[in-house]
């Protein structure tokens, strides 16, 4: 079969490769690939910027078929279609496995980083961790963004506590951000959504999808947000993984305001970390998903209380990748799917 595989450091050593079609173990399903979002972490991973396997396939938002089922797969069979955990090989006995929280096992082994992943035309995985796509879904292919809609969920849902009335202001208009707007309307928050002058499309769509308000600056945003509360923000939401971005927040927030980390950074970076102090800001993240956060994802899709289809932008083949990177990493798209 035809696969993303990552061989060796570097750019260069990325390519498609002809591997073998997988065959599931015991528990565990084999899954015909439909379609899989490339996301920024996939990126650090070709950019030898997060630890991964080597060589492995990639990719880990997905959605497909269910093909073939080894053993005791629960409800799962032939003809399904499913999306996933990515953490779907973990020890199950930690605090945090017992928990759901299996992205936090110390020994978590995610598809696409340590166990192959999903750019490829089949993938394996634990059927335990697998979410059935309700049959009468017309668009199918939408649930290759549930994984990282989950962990805008995640983030929202379960990791902070949000007010009705709430003045929270997301930083950055990627698709990221724009799920975590969604979700904070749907909590019932008052949002702002701030980026930069060349994010004007980005951020006219995030006002059209609900957003209460909109800026290109940090100038903007301050009006934006003390014409709502004198105070600053209630919550702050870095999306971008942008220093100057997390800077922002910052200063924008209020005294024992919530901020919640989104956006992934490629390396350190440097923060005054006096101003977390003396505000006595409450600092939390999302880190990829709990199961406890699929059930409230799925349930989001299945009632369309989120609407994720604007922001599937952009369909190619498995074989043109390296344009569906370069899309990604210039952003001149929101989630870009490989279809193998």
């Amino acid at each position: 079969m035809k696969a993303l595989v990552k061989f060796a450091k570097g750019y260069e050593g990325v390519s498609i490769r002809d591997i073998p079609v997988p065959k599931p173990l015991d528990g565990e399903v084999r899954i015909a690939i439909k379609a899989c979002g490339i996301c920024g972490s996939d990126i650090h991973a070709i950019n030898d910027e997060r630890e991964t396997a080597i060589p492995v396939v990639l990719g880990h938002e997905f959605v497909g078929i269910v093909d073939e089922c080894c053993g005791d797969c629960g409800n799962l069979k032939v003809g399904d279609w499913v999306t996933g955990i990515p953490a779907a090989y973990n020890c199950g006995k930690c605090e945090f496995c017992r928990r759901g929280e299996v992205t936090l096992c110390k020994t978590h082994q995610s598809v696409g980083v340590f166990k192959n992943g999903a750019m490829a035309e089949y993938m394996v995985m634990p059927a335990k961790f697998c979410f059935k796509v309700p049959a009468d879904e017309p668009n199918k292919l939408l649930y290759a963004v549930a994984e990282p809609l989950g962990c805008t969920i995640r983030g929202v849902y379960e990791r902070i506590v949000v007010h009705q009335g709430d003045v929270a202001v997301v930083s950055g208009p990627g698709t990221m951000g724009q799920f975590v707007a969604q979700a904070l309307k749907s909590r019932g928050a008052y949002v702002v959504m701030v980026g930069i002058p060349v994010d004007r499309e980005r951020l006219a769509l995030a006002k059209n999808m609900g957003v209460d308000d909109i800026a290109e600056n940090y100038t903007q945003l301050e009006k934006a947000v003390y014409s709502v509360n004198p105070s600053g923000a209630d919550i702050v939401c870095e999306c971008t993984g942008v220093a100057q971005s997390l800077a922002n927040c910052l200063k924008i927030i209020k005294i024992h305001g919530t901020l919640l980390q989104v956006g992934l950074y490629a390396g350190e970076i440097n923060v005054n970390f006096n101003t977390i102090f003396e505000k006595e800001i409450t600092v939390t993240a999302t880190n990829s998903t709990a199961l406890s956060t699929w059930k409230i994802t799925m349930d989001m899709l299945e009632k369309h209380k989120i609407n994720v289809a604007p922001f599937v932008s952009m369909k190619l083949s498995l074989k043109d990748w390296e344009k569906g990177f370069e899309i990604a990493r210039n952003k001149t798209a929101f989630k870009v799917l490989l279809l193998p």
